[in-house]
């Protein structure tokens, strides 16, 4: 048994969820260890096609014990919507707890999130999806935010939010938003403890005695290094940290018990959102990636921005995260592509670097490419290493070199058995 963490190390949306789902199957536990419904996993298995957005991705399974942790905050209208799309194919949801130190998104949070956004200079705009994630993390870090624990105690509750509305209005006022009242506020937390309450838990104990127990876990990130707060293309980025680190911090458990960290990469480049994205593709071939590949946001729907792998970032992601193999997913969408590129170092100021820059030098990246001829047959039906085909094979064996990590899957396709296992 063990401890798995599966963590995005591109920009987001490599197929976490995809993974996890597969994984989960034989699972004990699962425990989304941060951001909030800012994202979504896309997760397809013989019940039908979702997008999760802050519901772990091994809800599916009856058995797995499904845990929202600390390092999370939770919009617990987005949580209600969720379960009632997947109740209607028989999955009640039952397995779901959110942990009591996890913090709420309030209406006021995706407010202040659009405006913020709406306020920012031509060119600064990180792009975000209003969800309130950002406001949610900034009250986390002043310490004025209101956990899941705070609407089991109805006098608690009510001094914490007398204590954060008069900023709270300010902040909305200087926008022209209208002002939030305390009665309102309450009687929200009271429909929300009515629903949730009892799912409202210590998470810890649960995770301590399944790791002591020898029980399989998986901790599941959302996002990818590249949108994480410290490591990532600041300021165009998520408010959390979707990293290995993170995930021991978000989920409660100390780095050594974890024993396996997944990388999960596409077979090429993807990203939604604000900031600088070297290997974006702006003509037919980028157009091709993003139609084949169905390239849409799991959370806004907005068309991703595309481009050919990016191994300077891939590699950068290895070394933070500790990678001990790699999850590679859609190759099936590069199979009519009769050439592939790889980014394998940057041209700045006329001089190459093989190194992950920071944002300032991101911006400036001209990205260069090693060739590799595409294989131009489908890789739908492959199901184990020999059923790929050569240049498939020498494809993916590229990507794990210069990754830094050995393969552990390749996804051939949307399904649950459209995997193979290295």
């Amino acid at each position: 048994m063990s401890v798995t963490a599966i963590v995005g190390a591109q920009w987001g949306d490599e197929g976490k969820g995809r993974v996890v789902d597969y994984l989960a199957q034989k699972a004990q536990v699962v425990i989304r260890y941060q951001g909030g419904d800012n994202a979504g996993h896309t997760v397809i298995n013989d019940k039908g096609k979702f997008a999760l957005h802050i519901i772990p991705s091994g809800i599916f399974n009856p058995e797995t014990l499904c845990l929202v942790g600390a390092g999370t905050v939770v919009n617990f209208e987005t949580m209600a919507t969720e379960l009632a799309s997947i109740a209607k194919a028989g999955v009640d949801g039952k397995n779901l707890f959110i942990d009591r130190r996890a913090h709420l998104i309030m209406p006021f949070h995706c407010l202040l999130d659009g405006a913020e956004e709406a306020s920012k200079k031509s060119g600064w705009a990180v792009g975000t999806t209003k969800r309130g994630v950002g406001p949610c993390y900034s009250d986390k870090a002043s310490r004025v935010g209101i956990r899941a624990s705070d609407i089991l105690d109805p006098e608690r509750l009510r001094t914490r939010l007398e204590m954060m509305l008069p900023q709270k209005n300010r902040q909305l006022a200087h926008y022209g938003l209208e002002e939030v009242r305390v009665e309102d506020l309450m009687a929200l937390c009271a429909a929300w403890r009515e629903r949730f309450g009892s799912q409202i838990i210590d998470t810890l104990p649960i995770l301590r005695d399944a790791i002591k127990g020898g029980k399989e876990v998986l901790l599941e990130g959302q996002l990818g290094i590249m949108r994480d707060l410290d490591w990532g293309i600041y300021p165009y980025t998520t408010s959390s940290n979707p990293t290995a680190g993170g995930a021991c911090s978000g989920a409660g458990i100390s780095p050594r018990h974890i024993d396996e960290v997944v990388g999960v990469v596409k077979a090429y480049s993807t990203s939604v959102g604000g900031g600088p994205f070297p290997t974006e593709l702006f003509d037919a071939q980028g157009e091709k990636l993003r139609a084949v590949g169905q390239e849409f946001g799991a959370t806004t729907g907005r068309p991703r921005r595309c481009g050919w792998f990016d191994a300077v970032a891939a590699s950068f992601s290895c070394w933070i995260n500790g990678f001990t193999g790699i999850a590679i997913t859609k190759i099936d969408i590069l199979d009519t592509f009769e050439t592939l590129k790889i980014c394998t170092g940057y041209m700045i100021d006329g001089e190459l670097v093989t190194d992950l820059p920071d944002t300032s030098g991101q911006e400036k990246a001209e990205p260069v490419y090693e060739e590799m001829a595409g294989w131009m047959t489908s890789t739908a039906d492959a199901r184990t290493w020999d059923d790929l085909p050569p240049k498939a094979q020498a494809y993916v064996t590229r990507l794990a070199q210069l990754t830094g990590a050995p393969i552990k899957f390749i996804s051939v396709g949307p399904e649950r058995d459209q995997i193979i296992i290295l």
